[in-house]
């Protein structure tokens, strides 16, 4: 029986995916579970969507933006092959239309600009809820931190996570020849009722 991990390695894509070591820390640290009610932009080939999906139990929801037809579709596929779609709700629209949802406990932006849609955020997500993003430059986390600032969000955590494998030989136990470094900056933050420097 594969494990979830393994399944999101194998998942059919035409463009990068999250890797587990992001999508654990991802959900981990946005609070998403059982009852979950959770926006997503930027759908891709759908491995964050199926991780949250999976998060969220038969109690809660995703629902995820896509502007590109064929990556929904793609999307769809995959969903529907891990058994998961019936807990996501795909739709094609562009972020800066806004989303139709309010009151989402959690929402998560993997778009390349996704400072350009801090207001729309701020729409959807319940006071308190958790925004997330993942940028692999510096220059955008710097965008991005300007546009949270300037949108009262708070609690604003960045990371990177790197993981490092060992072979498992009791006489020569020691590091792999490679592994995964940066992928991405993890962008964490909550939307607040005052200022961050108030808190």
């Amino acid at each position: 029986q594969p494990s979830l991990a393994d399944l999101l390695r194998e998942i059919p894509r035409n463009t990068q995916i999250l890797y587990p070591k992001d999508i654990g820390f991802i959900l981990v640290t946005m609070g998403i579970g059982p009852g979950s009610h959770v926006l997503e932009a930027g759908t891709g080939s759908g491995a964050l969507t199926s991780a949250m999906a999976y998060a969220v139990g038969q109690t809660g929801s995703i629902v995820s933006y896509e502007a590109r037809l064929e990556m929904q579709q793609m999307a769809r596929k995959n969903l529907d092959r891990l058994g998961l779609l019936d807990r996501v709700t795909l739709k094609i629209g562009n972020v800066q239309d806004g989303f139709e949802e309010t009151g989402a406990d959690a929402l998560f932006l993997d778009l390349p600009n996704p400072y350009d849609y801090m207001p729309q955020v701020r729409a959807s997500l319940k006071l308190g809820g958790f925004f997330g993003s993942i940028l692999p430059t510096a220059n955008q986390v710097s965008l991005l931190l300007g546009a949270l600032r300037q949108n009262r969000f708070a609690f604003i955590d960045i990371c990177e996570i790197m993981l490092r494998y060992y072979k498992a030989e009791p006489e020569r136990f020691r590091p792999v020849d490679r592994m995964v470094a940066h992928t991405g900056y993890l962008i964490f933050a909550r939307p607040v009722a005052v200022e961050e420097s108030l808190i």
